[in-house]
C-alpha cells in the first residue's frame, strides 16, 4: 500500500506564496494602530479599521468561492496578493481616517480572494488521510510570519537608523509632506509589505491549477450548509483573536512594554511546536481530540490577559493562547475538508473561512468598543466568554451526524 504524501511540489509551493501574504499582512497588524493613533484615531478607530477589512473579506468569500470553483484557485491567488501589494503601496498615501478606511476596503476584498482560493486549494492537494496534518503544517507558516514579521515591523517603524530611508522616500514621493517631521518609518515600512506581497505573487503564477474547472452550479448559491457548524465554531474562536493581535501592543504599554514584538515572537514560537507536535493527533484519535482542549486553553488565556499582574503575564496568556489556536485550528479545518465533496471545496472553504472574517471583524469592533469604553480587562473577559459559547456549540453540534466525502 502506498503511502500518501503530504510535502508535494504545490504543497511546498502553497506554503511559500501563503507565507509571503501573510508576512505581508503582518507589517500591519502591531503597526496600524500606531498608524491610526498618529492620524488622530482613537482606540474605537483602531478597532474598525481593523475590522472593515475582515468584514469586507467576509461579505465577497460566498463569491470568491464561487470564482475559486469556476475559473480556478491559482488566478485568485496571484490576482488577490497583487492587490494587497498594490494596497501595502497606497497605505503611504492614507493620510486621514477616511481615506485609510477607504483603503482597508479595497484590502478586505484581497484578503478574501486569497484566502477562499488557497484554502480551495490546499483541500486539493491534502491527502485525504492526512488532512489535519497537512493543515497544521500549512499553518505554520502562518504562525512563522507571525512570529518574524511583527518584531521586524515595529523594528522598522522605530529604527532611528532607518529614518534618514523614510525621510528620502518622503522627500521623493509626492503628496507626503504632511510626513514631515514623523518619528516612525511608516512610509518605508508600507514598501517593505509591498515587496513581499509582490514576491508571493510571483511565486503563485507557479503553481499548477489541480481543480477540473466547470461550470458553476444551477441557480445562485452563495453558502455551504455542510459549513455551517465548523464555521460558526471557528467565528467564535476569532472574536478573540484581535484582542490579541491588535491590542496587545496597546496593553502591553500599560505594563511598560513599548515593543511587543517579542510577545509575538513567544507566540509564534508556541504556536510552531504545538502544531508539529500535534500535526498527527486529529488524523488519529479524531478533531473533537484537538479542538476541544485547544478551546479550552484559549479561553485560560484569556483570563490571563484579562487579570494580567506584570509582563511575565502576558507571556504566559500569550504561550497558553498559542496552544490552544495551535491544536483547534487545524482540527477545525480538517473537520471541513472531511464535509466537502471536491466541486463545492471552494464554496465551502469560503463558507467556513467567513467564520475568520466575521470573527475577527466583528471582534475588531466589539472588543475596541470595550476596551475604549471599559478598559482591557472587560475585554478579554468577553472574550473567555466568546469561547465558552463556541465551545458548547461545537459539543453539541457534533453529535448530529455529518455530511462528508
Amino acid at each position: 500500500m502506498s503511502v500518501s504524501r503530504v510535502f508535494g511540489r504545490d504543497f511546498v509551493l502553497l506554503c511559500l506564496v501563503s507565507l509571503g501574504f501573510f508576512s505581508s499582512f503582518f507589517f500591519f497588524f502591531p503597526t496600524l494602530p500606531f498608524y491610526i493613533k498618529q492620524l488622530g484615531g482613537r482606540e474605537a478607530d483602531v478597532g474598525l479599521l481593523i475590522g472593515i477589512s475582515s468584514l469586507v473579506s467576509f461579505a465577497i468569500k460566498p463569491f470568491a468561492g464561487r470564482w475559486a470553483d469556476r475559473y480556478g484557485r491559482v488566478v485568485m491567488m496571484t490576482a488577490s496578493v497583487g492587490l494587497f501589494a498594490c494596497g501595502a503601496v497606497l497605505h503611504a498615501w492614507a493620510l486621514s481616517i477616511g481615506l485609510l478606511f477607504g483603503l482597508r476596503l479595497v484590502y478586505g476584498f484581497a484578503l478574501g480572494c486569497f484566502t477562499t482560493a488557497s484554502g480551495a486549494y490546499l483541500a486539493d492537494v491534502a491527502p485525504a488521510d492526512r488532512r489535519a496534518e497537512a493543515t497544521s503544517y500549512w499553518g505554520l507558516v502562518n504562525s512563522l510570519a507571525m512570529g518574524v514579521v511583527p518584531p521586524l515591523a515595529l523594528g522598522i517603524m522605530h529604527s532611528p537608523a532607518l529614518h534618514p530611508w523614510e525621510e528620502g522616500l518622503v522627500g521623493l514621493l509626492p503628496g507626503l509632506s504632511q510626513k514631515v517631521g514623523w518619528p516612525d518609518n511608516f512610509t518605508l515600512l508600507f514598501f517593505t509589505a509591498a515587496a513581499v506581497a509582490f514576491l508571493a505573487s510571483g511565486l503563485s503564477s507557479h503553481l499548477r491549477e489541480r481543480h477540473r474547472l466547470a461550470a458553476p452550479p444551477a441557480g445562485r448559491q452563495f453558502f455551504a450548509p455542510e459549513a455551517v457548524l465548523p464555521m460558526v465554531v471557528q467565528l467564535c474562536l476569532y472574536l478573540t483573536f484581535t484582542s490579541y493581535t491588535t491590542f496587545l501592543p496597546l496593553y502591553a504599554r500599560t505594563f511598560g512594554l513599548d515593543n511587543a514584538g517579542y510577545l509575538y515572537s513567544s507566540y509564534a514560537l508556541v504556536l510552531v511546536a504545538t502544531r508539529m507536535l500535534s500535526a498527527r493527533l486529529g488524523d488519529r484519535y479524531g478533531r473533537a481530540a484537538v479542538i476541544v482542549p485547544g478551546f479550552v486553553l484559549a479561553l485560560i488565556a484569556q483570563l490571563v490577559f484579562a487579570f494580567a499582574w506584570d509582563v511575565q503575564a502576558l507571556y504566559l496568556g500569550v504561550s497558553v493562547y498559542a496552544m490552544g489556536i495551535g491544536l483547534a485550528q487545524p482540527g477545525l479545518g480538517a473537520l471541513m475538508i472531511d464535509r466537502l465533496t471536491p466541486e463545492r471545496r471552494g464554496l465551502g472553504m469560503a463558507t467556513f473561512a467567513q467564520g475568520l472574517d466575521l470573527g475577527m471583524g466583528l471582534g475588531g469592533v466589539l472588543m475596541g468598543s470595550i476596551a475604549s469604553q471599559a478598559g482591557f480587562t472587560p475585554m478579554y473577559v468577553c472574550g473567555s466568554g466568546c469561547l465558552a459559547v463556541g465551545l458548547v456549540i461545537f459539543l453539541f453540534g457534533s453529535q448530529r451526524p455529518q455530511a462528508g466525502s
